[in-house]
């Protein structure tokens, strides 16, 4: 019987293709969870009991019984009351003046970094990206043939004055540069939060070479000390494509971000994106929208920050204490420690031993790097985990460093 061979009709951007590496170590994980329990630092999510469940559930009651249309589609570009409220939203809460035309919602902010690589990247473009990064960005604009250039992130973020002297050297040798993308508050994975010195250098350096920036505001807020602009707020040439999402606050599974920018932009985005979803989920975007105006946004933030600013200062207070020959950072925002083990370490061969050995997963920090200085990284998510889940845990990866030290 004849079998079609597809791998002979695959489009070229197959070659691009690589599976996430979080993915696949979250798929091992559940499933020795199954068997027996796991302390896991691996999730990048909010903790389920701090999400307003109930308060939701009355919430849609309310929209599926009032709203005609909560079950249709609504505007590729969302509904228009949820857009003015995210305008309103980045007003209130970032300082940057915005209205409903410079919103698109998207379905979390994962489409929105997508759709992004779609309008924007050539195969053999060069893209500069923090090192380390987001492991999904890096993965999706490998897809669409970016070349990716990694620059340092220091304790106060990105290394700006290098990203700087990158971008000479790359346009002195012809090549195209047209992006950089940051995560400038609660970077995922390193926990560091730009300074405002630097971001308001980065708009220069941005200015000077005619660059876009891509600013991925996931964890903006998720702050523990101090308050901090976006890089949106010194943009005045609408160089900064600010990409938002609820996610971490209000839960990752409601899928609600969305992309502020210039006009022009939204409108090639809202003709790539409608073809492909059609619309973000339009009883969850009536959700976010009430949550907005009915100011419910600020209470649910508080608890989380709270919770989040116990469990964080738990997991330093622990890593101090059962954890030795290890550097990190006490992060100032977002959900995660990235701790650099002692040199002789390989964090792949150390997660996976930490995880059948005591049952304890963490994310190597190997796949979020361009080069090979992260291979003794590990990522902890600190969201997740029960206080006491992190003094445990932290104790078995200080058993673990130990034995292989």
């Amino acid at each position: 019987m004849f079998r079609v061979d597809y791998a002979s009709k695959y489009s070229y951007r197959v070659n691009y293709v690589r599976p996430s590496p979080i993915r696949t170590l979250v798929s091992k994980i559940s499933e020795i969870s199954a068997a027996r329990r796991v302390i896991s630092f691996a999730a990048g999510e909010p903790d389920p009991s701090v999400i307003p469940r109930g308060l939701y559930a009355r919430i849609l009651a309310e929209v599926l019984e009032e709203e005609e249309k909560s079950c249709n589609y609504s505007p590729t570009e969302g509904i228009p009351s949820l857009r003015r409220a995210i305008a309103s939203f980045m007003e209130d809460y970032e300082g940057v003046k915005s209205v409903e035309d410079d919103i698109i919602v998207t379905v979390g902010g994962s489409q929105a970094i997508d759709l992004l690589g779609k309008i924007f990247i050539d195969p053999g473009d060069h893209v500069i990206v923090e090192n380390p990064s987001y492991v999904n960005t890096i993965v999706n604009w490998e897809f669409y043939g970016a070349r990716l250039v990694g620059v340092s992130v220091e304790s106060d973020g990105l290394n700006v004055d290098r990203l700087e002297l990158v971008v000479k050297s790359l346009l002195s040798e012809g090549r195209r540069v047209k992006l950089v993308y940051t995560i400038p508050t609660g970077h995922n994975p390193a926990g560091v939060v730009m300074s405002d010195e630097k971001r308001r250098h980065l708009i220069e350096v941005a200015s000077r070479y005619d660059l876009i920036v891509v600013e991925d505001g996931a964890y903006n807020h998720l702050v523990y000390e101090g308050s901090f602009k976006p890089l949106s707020f010194y943009d005045k040439e609408g160089r900064v494509v600010y990409v938002g999402s609820f996610s971490k606050v209000l839960g990752t599974g409601l899928r609600i971000g969305w992309i502020r920018a210039r006009r022009e932009l939204l409108e090639v985005l809202k003709t790539i994106k409608g073809p492909s979803d059609m619309c973000a989920p339009v009883p969850i975007q009536h959700l976010v929208e009430r949550i907005l105006r009915k100011r419910l946004f600020d209470e649910i933030k508080r608890k989380a920050v709270e919770e989040y600013r116990r469990k964080r200062d738990a997991m330093i207070e622990a890593l101090d204490e059962y954890v030795q020959g290890v550097a990190y950072n006490k992060p100032f925002g977002g959900m995660f420690v990235l701790v650099r083990l002692p040199p002789s370490l390989d964090s792949e061969e150390f997660a996976n031993m930490l995880l059948e050995k005591y049952s304890v997963a963490v994310i190597p920090g190997k796949p979020f790097y361009l080069d090979d200085s992260g291979k003794n990284t590990i990522r902890l998510n600190f969201t997740m985990v029960s206080l006491g889940e992190i003094t445990e845990g932290v104790k078995k990866i200080g058993l673990a460093v130990r034995m292989l030290s």
